[in-house]
């Protein structure tokens, strides 16, 4: 029994730290239409809202940074982002993400487990089949 204390307080210890190891970045990059989002991500929460501006706006929190590798880059076609959860450290950690886009911006996403919100979303969406198991696709 002494045993499932320790076990409980080392897990319990392991989410404080994890808490506490929240790191935020935030991103500006300038676009022109037509251009294109391209987001893929896994285990996160990802919110898309939109402007009148012509930028892309990034605001990432990654809870227990130190296991994620997070990468930005942007070119003539779009803006690329690619969030990777690093093995084995990375299983704790969670991500959100908060875009807000300008009207007409193409939106390319790659998401595993991850929840998705549009906010004042004006748009027709096909979305393909979803698999029951992700190594079918």
């Amino acid at each position: 029994m002494r045993h499932a204390g320790k076990i409980r307080q080392a897990a319990q210890l392991l989410n404080s730290a994890r808490e506490l190891a929240v790191e935020t970045q935030r991103f500006h990059w300038d676009v022109t239409a037509p251009n294109t989002l391209f987001l893929q991500a896994e285990q996160s929460d990802i919110r898309l809202a939109l402007h009148d501006q012509p930028q892309i706006l990034a605001k990432v929190e990654l809870r227990a940074g130190f296991g994620w590798q997070l990468t930005t880059d942007q070119d003539a076609a779009g803006v690329y982002v690619v969030a990777a959860r690093k093995p084995v450290i990375g299983s704790i950690g969670r991500g959100k993400f908060h875009f807000t886009l300008p009207r007409g911006v193409f939106i390319s996403l790659k998401l595993t487990q991850c929840r998705l919100c549009f906010h004042d979303l004006t748009a027709s969406l096909d979305l393909p089949p979803f698999l029951s198991d992700a190594s079918e696709a």
